[in-house]
């Protein structure tokens, strides 16, 4: 696990063990983020997280259908349902949109409460999904050392992202219920089927995508992919091309010639699934993978194949160039959007 660089090491190095000293495995997963901990342990028995989130994040869409003249829409859902935690959902102020890179945060007000406040400027499926992320955190007990140590964490290893990956889960139930979901697939998921039900819904084509995992009542597995070198290659590289602008004789050749590799970057599970058959973060795909012939073919391809995990399962594997490009995708190997349902 890599720590971010500056300050005093020790003083540093000695906090951070005091915070992640433990971690704890429920439900097939390890977690040692110190909120998702303070979760796991509330009761005073061992909880699954992901469990606990699912059923809180059910409870209020329950709780929401109560309600006469409820919108469809996945933004004004999720303004209702912040209101139903005592917060106020606002646009963020021009200046603040200007320098603030995400759609939505969660603050503290002046007087005890919480706001929302997103940005208008994002589209509003992406706003929706954003904002019942934000509500999702306030599931969790409050906890003095998770921020600190997320801080601590490199940004892309597996403890940085444990408490992410989980909102997400809770904000996908909460702008695409299970049930209603369900029953707008009949049956069928597919990527073939994301534009429609995104429609339906008010939400991103993304996050309609991931929701065909997690809602699928058998094994299946969502995610996204970037064409990239390891996190470590990449390192290195910078690291080398500093030292050999100085130095030229310290080239390394070996270290130049890494081949960059389609490489899991998210991942959504259905609940039928287990750590087996889990992509590690990482983790490249076979360059005879559907997944390089829809970055070739630029539109939905689909094959039977096994995942690159421990699973050894056959599946039906979709992939399709993602509609929203990051502004780190390669602009000749586009992300891929990819979805997989066991055979």
């Amino acid at each position: 696990m890599a720590l971010f660089a500056g300050g005093d090491k020790n003083a540093w190095t000695a906090e951070y063990a005091e915070i992640s000293m433990e971690t704890i495995r429920v439900g097939g997963r390890r977690y040692s983020d110190p909120d998702i901990l303070s979760l796991i342990k509330e009761t005073g028995e061992l909880v699954d997280p992901r469990s606990n989130v699912l059923s809180q994040a059910r409870k209020l869409t329950a709780k929401l259908r109560g309600f006469p003249g409820v919108p469809k829409d996945a933004f004004g859902r999720a303004k209702i349902m912040a209101s139903m935690f005592g917060i106020k959902v606002e646009p963020m102020k021009l200046e603040q949109r200007k320098r603030e890179s995400r759609d939505a945060l969660i603050m503290p007000t002046l007087t005890g409460s919480k706001v929302i406040l997103y940005n208008p400027d994002r589209p509003e499926s992406r706003i929706a999904f954003s904002i019942a992320h934000e509500i999702t955190h306030c599931f969790f007990p409050n906890s003095a050392n998770g921020a600190r140590f997320r801080a601590m964490v490199s940004e892309d290893s597996r403890e940085a992202n444990e408490l992410e990956r989980l909102c997400d889960l809770g904000a996908a139930e909460l702008v695409l219920p299970e049930p209603e979901f369900r029953h707008e697939c009949n049956s069928s998921y597919s990527l073939a089927q994301v534009p429609v039900l995104s429609r339906t819904f008010g939400t991103s084509y993304e996050a309609t995508a991931f929701r065909l995992a997690t809602a699928n009542p058998g094994k299946a597995v969502a995610g996204l992919v970037r064409f990239r070198l390891r996190k470590g290659e990449q390192r290195q590289i910078a690291a080398l091309n500093l030292q050999t602008s100085l130095f030229p004789q310290k080239a390394n050749n070996k270290i130049l010639e890494a081949v960059p590799k389609y490489r899991r970057q998210s991942q959504f599970l259905s609940d039928s699934c287990d750590d087996a058959d889990s992509v590690r973060w990482n983790k490249s795909f076979n360059q005879s993978s559907v997944i390089y012939s829809a970055a070739e073919k630029r539109t939905l391809c689909t094959a039977k194949e096994e995942l690159p995990n421990e699973s050894g399962d056959l599946g039906r594997l979709e992939a399709i160039p993602a509609p929203y490009q990051r502004s780190e995708a390669n602009a000749n190997f586009p992300d891929i959007l990819f979805f997989w349902e066991k055979i």
